[in-house]
């Protein structure tokens, strides 16, 4: 009883008004942060049609009760890739530093759409649901070390900077796809056979590079200054720089789960599409199942046995 009370008060969505969606063959549309959630009398795709998202769409919502898709259709919900880091400065030489500078991080990959289809097929060429995360951007590379210079003075030679670490890959979208077959000449295992979802996790962002440690150099003569007069000293020379360390790759993002199932046809009659009229052949079912289950209810109260006092 509690099962029908639910299914009745189910079926109609009071703050959506039905109606119908088309994409024609070839067209390109884009789902604004307005469409997010659809509830269509008919939705029609054309062929080779191509559905994307705008920036600040997080999912994807369709409820129609006619659905005719034609062949290579296309909804792309891929995260868009992180950025890639910057890459550290390579030190000059004769300057106020001698080490290569870190390179930055790489940021993450953005999450894909989570795209939900309640359809009744009437027909389906063929479609792609992408939903994948993207990609995390690269490390950026460790800058050079400065080479010993005996010219400015300096003593030693600069170490490489560390490559930044590559960024985490988005994670894939959910995509659920429930279809209820109304086709009259094919099945809706065999539509359904012709669909492809891609809802995988976005690959991390490789590390950067080291940075290379400076060069050095051998032991050299220079003139100097001393209480007898000048003369020649022997300085020694200085073991090139250290190389920094790379970066860390970035962790791969988390599949999105896929839902791919029939609806199975309810013992409800089918509800009218468009208009007032439908919403008022609805609410009529809605009064009618509701007298059902005061009748169960009622039922259910006489059969059982009366309290002893």
């Amino acid at each position: 009883m509690k099962y029908l009370a639910t299914m009745a008060l189910a079926l109609v969505p009071l703050t959506s008004m039905a109606t119908d969606l088309t994409i024609p063959a070839g067209q390109a549309y884009l789902v604004g942060v307005d469409q997010q959630e659809l509830i269509l009398d008919k939705l029609n795709i054309g062929d080779d049609a191509r559905i994307s998202f705008a920036p600040g769409v997080n999912s994807w919502r369709v409820h129609a009760r006619l659905a005719n898709i034609g062949k290579n259709v296309v909804i792309d919900g891929r995260g868009s890739a992180g950025q890639n880091g910057a890459p550290g400065v390579t030190a000059p030489a004769c300057d106020e530093f001698v080490d290569g500078q870190p390179g930055e991080s790489g940021q993450a990959g953005s999450d894909g759409v989570e795209i939900r289809l309640q359809l009744a097929l009437e027909s389906l060429g063929s479609m792609e649901i992408f939903s994948a995360g993207g990609d995390g951007g690269l490390g950026g590379a460790g800058g050079d070390g400065a080479d010993l210079n005996t010219s400015c003075g300096a003593e030693v030679a600069g170490e490489g900077g560390n490559g930044g670490d590559g960024g985490e890959g988005g994670r894939g979208g959910d995509v659920t796809f429930l279809y209820q077959s109304v086709a009259k000449t094919e099945s809706g295992d065999s539509m359904v056979s012709r669909l492809s979802i891609n809802a995988d996790g976005g690959a991390g962002g490789e590390g950067g590079d080291a940075g290379s440690g400076g060069a050095g150099g051998g032991g050299y003569y220079a003139t100097k200054k001393t209480l007898t007069g000048s003369g020649r000293k022997w300085v020694a020379g200085a073991t090139g720089g250290l190389a920094g360390s790379p970066g860390v790759m970035g962790s791969a993002g988390k599949p999105g789960r896929i839902l791919v199932d029939q609806l199975i046809t309810s013992t409800v009659k089918a509800v009218p599409s468009s208009s007032e009229v439908s919403l008022k052949a609805l609410q009529r079912e809605i009064a009618r199942l509701r007298q059902r289950i005061e009748k169960l209810e009622a039922q259910q109260g006489a059969e059982q046995p009366a309290k002893s006092d």
